[in-house]
């Protein structure tokens, strides 16, 4: 009976990390993982709206934080990330071949000291927060879609 239990009791517990389990991350300036949807952004109601250039693949990682993949219609590869959360994500994994530039627009930051923003040719980083409180927003200028602001991402 007790073995029945505990069967039961690892299948459930299989089945719900599974559930729960968070779908791997794009990385900045590459394609959208396979099996990852991307939906187009809502435009209002009273305005008319243009062609879709772009969608978002919204999702929340391990710590739940929300992470949201800006993909380009034509190829489908990501040219911007935005972060929500109690802490920052792993930056590294989010921005891939762009983590450097991150790492030396951090050191070169006069924005203040609960504020980056690295603005350079090959990558834009605007981030602030404190504790349990984090957002921000990544993009590669050369990726974004053209006729974008990039202002309306935020």
């Amino acid at each position: 009976m007790q073995t029945s239990f505990q069967t039961r009791r690892a299948l459930l517990l299989c089945l719900s990390f599974s559930l729960f389990s968070s779908p791997a991350l794009a990385t900045l300036g590459q394609p959208l993982p396979a099996g990852r949807a991307a939906a187009a952004p809502q435009a209002l109601a009273l305005k008319a709206a243009p062609p879709a250039v772009y969608s978002v693949a919204q999702s929340r990682d391990e710590a739940g934080r929300l992470i949201r993949e800006f993909v380009r219609q034509t190829d489908g590869v990501v040219f911007a990330v935005a972060w929500q959360g109690a802490s920052l994500p792993d930056m590294r994994q989010l921005l891939g071949d762009y983590f450097p530039s991150y790492v030396s627009s951090q050191q070169s930051n006069r924005a203040g000291l609960n504020r980056l923003e690295g603005r350079g040719p090959g990558l834009t980083v605007i981030s602030a927060g404190r504790a349990r409180a984090f957002f921000g927003l990544a993009y590669v200028p050369a990726l974004v879609p053209a006729g974008l602001d990039i202002d309306q991402l935020k």
